[in-house]
């Protein structure tokens, strides 16, 4: 019962990993409209990771394990099924958020969660002593996952329209900026263009002295 505990453990731990590393990189710009080729990958690898769990352990086809059934063996296997399951969890959320655009995805990701409860709840009523039939259920659910997903269409309207308010946001942003910056240009322009140069030279006839001032008079020829 440990090395059972251990075994969870660590696809469970896997699964966090997964999810982190694939989460980042289908946020990268190179694969912002690639989440049916990124959950096809995992669905396809943790598939892969059960068949070889399944041919390690004894299954409803046959009472003999066909592959070396070891610790190391079990232990690696349902690590990379978590690792890849745990990877796709969060891009199948970002999937259904984007195809049941515009509507909220509060209403995607409870009906997403419903759906797991229920499955859920199924296979808690199966497995006591049929562990062999509950593996046969998750490589089937597996196999199903993947022909559903290569059946569906997915649209990215919600990630556009993000991306479409982010580039109107960045132009009203840059229009403000210019709009604060055009008075600082007429000032300039003003006293390039001497509205401020008569100003200032009316200001320092004002400010002479009256013994300038009438000797500017005196030298003024009245006829």
């Amino acid at each position: 019962m440990n090395v059972l505990g251990w075994f969870g453990f660590g696809s469970s731990l896997s699964g966090i990993l997964g999810g982190l590393i694939l989460s980042y990189i289908a946020d990268t710009r190179r694969f912002q409209h690639s989440l049916k080729v990124l959950i096809s990958l995992c669905f396809i690898a943790c598939t892969i990771a059960i068949v070889w769990f399944e041919l390690c352990v004894r299954s409803i086809f046959y009472d003999k394990h066909i592959l070396s059934s070891t610790v190391a063996t079990i232990g690696l296997s349902t690590g990379l099924a978590g690792l890849f399951s745990g990877a796709s969890s969060s891009l199948i959320y970002e999937a259904l958020a984007e195809i049941m655009y515009p509507l909220p995805e509060s209403l995607s990701a409870s009906i997403l969660v419903q759906l797991i409860n229920v499955v859920t709840l199924i296979f808690l009523f199966v497995a006591p002593n049929r562990g062999e039939l509950v593996n046969f259920l998750v490589l089937a659910v597996m196999i199903a996952c993947i022909i559903m997903v290569l059946v569906t269409r997915f649209t990215y309207r919600r990630r556009d329209e993000d991306e479409r308010k982010r580039i109107e946001k960045e132009q009203n942003l840059l229009i403000h900026e210019n709009n604060l910056n055009q008075p600082i240009t007429d000032i300039i322009n003003e006293r390039q263009y001497g509205t401020f140069a008569e100003t200032r030279t009316e200001e320092e006839l004002a400010k002479q002295s009256p013994h300038e001032n009438s000797n500017s008079w005196r030298g003024v020829r009245i006829d």
